[in-house]
């Protein structure tokens, strides 16, 4: 098509067409799945797998390799009754084709991360429309503990989206009024708490269980699910966690479960492992750990007008879902990081609504919410960029620092040259940027400018910083740990730690009672014992009455040696070959 002067112009078909081609679901879900594979996939094995909970899941789907057995599970080839065993059967599927490493333990996640993207994206197009999804999806690739979770190899993120996806389901069944479609939504609720019981325990039932009972009395006790709903939803959870539950019982009796219990009534009564924190903790961890959805969801913590019936059903479960969850685990003693990590959900869907009606300017930047936005970002952007500098000079700031653990750590050469501090840079200068798009009510630009900002700092922070943090925490330990791999001899860590079974990779076949340290400290072992313990743990173990032959005192740790009786053979020649390596150097 061409105008008077002879130009070629775009016809309006052409552009419709292509209007339409960028508008498609299938598109946006391509687009989502490039975008999470690109925030996910890479430089997940860059990093050595940290102590406590993703090292403690990667070791027991090891040991399910090593020993077959994939319906116990085991650590240091003992019960293990914390968690049932579906995370740990997915994982062991990725370490048989990437094999046991880094990357395969965190893969399981960067492909779930995927999904959840698809799934959000899916949900809020259904209920919104295509525009909400895709805002949706970003508030949760965006935000930064979201981010990290997806590069890790913990259980979690798998457990919330198969609640999530019973929680959809359920909601499809209140907004429903065709029988057999709620029949079949009823199954497949029952069906994902099912798989969410596999995952990580009965928790998932409890969560689901309050968050309906609670709707149950804002809808004034009026029947809510019919018999035979009920009754489909029952079944299907049975059913589904039976593949577990059910077998295990029958095989070995009620023990599993009676000991599952009794781990679970500790964690709600106790500060568990090391684990016990004031009760603010989970505020805190959301509104930091999930900005910058979280600071967009406080506008959204009211009640939804202008929507539809089923649109507000939405909203009221998934307010309910954040308030059951964040009250619960704030009772509960012990408090992780983990266990908030089901409010993402909510708050990022809180989130998409405000951005929603800022972009469609039903609602306008709020003062308060400008100010605390501007102030939070300069405050991460500062530390972020001060964080490489203070590392580079660490010297001036170890005399202030009174865990002697800590500073002898931070001893560790570990090369700080200082463009680390462009991270922060970028991200403030970005930031900025949105803030000017935003100024100028450009609205939509300037949101996802921010959201990029966000994405770029925690990725790179991740890739650059991540390595020399794991290098002062573990680094040390990891690499004795891999160094004794691949021989015949015994590895342990003095110190709650998982890295010595990983890394160290212990044989089942080793002698029954390698598991105990009091035996690897004091009984006859069979082959060499070498122990890592922290520098604080010397005047313990180095004591006479242990026997240890002291190696190296080095960056907060030390390693000792236990032999075997000296009349062995087997021992004279492992002495031999001791004497004939490198000796660490003491520092």
């Amino acid at each position: 098509m061409t105008d008077t002067a002879g130009t070629t112009v775009p016809s309006p078909n052409a552009n419709r067409r292509r209007a339409s081609f960028f508008t498609r679901p299938s598109i946006h879900c391509l687009m989502l799945i490039l975008i999470g594979s690109l925030l996910f996939i890479p430089f997940l094995g860059s990093v050595h797998l940290f102590d406590w909970d993703e090292l403690n899941f990667a070791e027991a789907s090891r040991e399910m390799l090593e020993t077959g057995n994939f319906m116990r599970v085991t650590i240091n080839y003992q019960p293990f009754w914390e968690k049932p065993p579906l995370f740990f059967w997915v994982q062991t599927c990725s370490m048989k084709l990437f094999g046991i490493n880094e990357f395969a333990a965190r893969f399981v996640n960067a492909i779930f991360g995927i999904i959840t993207l698809l799934t959000v994206y899916s949900i809020g197009r259904r209920y919104f429309d295509p525009v909400f999804g895709l805002l949706w999806a970003l508030a949760f690739a965006g935000s930064f503990l979201p981010q990290v979770f997806f590069k890790s190899g913990i259980i979690d993120p798998v457990f919330n989206l198969f609640i999530f996806c019973g929680l959809t389901s359920t909601a499809s069944v209140l907004t429903s009024s065709d029988p057999p479609k709620r029949s079949r939504r009823s199954l497949l609720a029952g069906m994902f708490i099912g798989l969410a019981i596999l995952t990580k325990g009965p928790v998932a039932l409890i969560l689901i269980a309050l968050t309906l009972s609670v709707y149950w009395i804002m809808a004034r006790f009026k029947p809510i699910f019919s018999l035979k709903e009920m009754v489909l939803f029952t079944g299907a959870m049975v059913l589904v966690s039976a593949l577990f539950y059910g077998i295990e019982t029958a095989l070995h009796g009620t023990w599993f479960i009676t000991e599952f219990i009794r781990y679970q009534i500790r964690l709600f009564s106790t500060g568990d492992a090391g684990h016990g924190r004031p009760f603010y903790f989970h505020f805190l961890i959301l509104l930091l750990g999930c900005f910058p959805a979280s600071f967009f969801a406080i506008r959204s913590f009211r009640r939804h007008g202008g929507y539809g019936e089923k649109q507000q059903v939405f909203n009221r479960l998934f307010s309910l879902l954040f308030w059951v969850v964040f009250i619960l685990f704030s009772i509960v003693k012990t408090k992780t990081v983990l266990y908030s990590s089901l409010c993402w959900f909510p708050v990022t869907y809180l989130a998409a609504l405000h951005m929603r009606k800022l972009i469609s300017g039903e609602a306008q930047w709020n003062r308060t919410l400008l100010i605390s936005f501007v102030v939070f970002t300069v405050l991460v952007g500062v530390a972020v960029t001060a964080f490489p500098l203070v590392m580079k000079n660490k010297e001036l700031i170890m005399p202030l620092i009174r865990d002697k653990f800590a500073v002898a750590c931070m001893r560790k050469p570990v090369p700080w040259n200082g463009a680390e501090c462009l991270i922060g840079v970028g991200f403030l200068s970005v930031s900025a940027a949105a803030f000017v798009l935003v100024a100028r009510r450009k609205t939509a630009a300037g949101l996802a400018a921010f959201f990029i900002a966000c994405v770029i700092c925690v990725q790179l922070t991740l890739i650059v910083i991540g390595p020399k943090i794991e290098q002062y925490a573990q680094g040390g330990p990891v690499a004795f740990y891999k160094e004794h791999s691949g021989e015949d001899e015994y590895v342990r860590s003095l110190f709650k730690s998982y890295a010595d079974l990983f890394y160290g990779k212990k044989r089942p076949d080793d002698h029954p009672l390698s598991h105990d340290l009091e035996w690897l400290l004091r009984g006859h072992v069979d082959k060499p014992v070498y122990f890592v313990g922290r520098i604080r743990q010397d005047r313990r173990y180095g004591a006479p009455e242990y026997g240890l032959t002291c190696l190296a005192k080095e960056y907060g740790f030390v390693y000792y040696r236990r032999d075997p009786e000296p009349s062995s053979a087997y021992a004279c020649r492992r002495n031999l070959r001791w004497l004939m390596r490198p000796v660490f150097c003491s520092r």
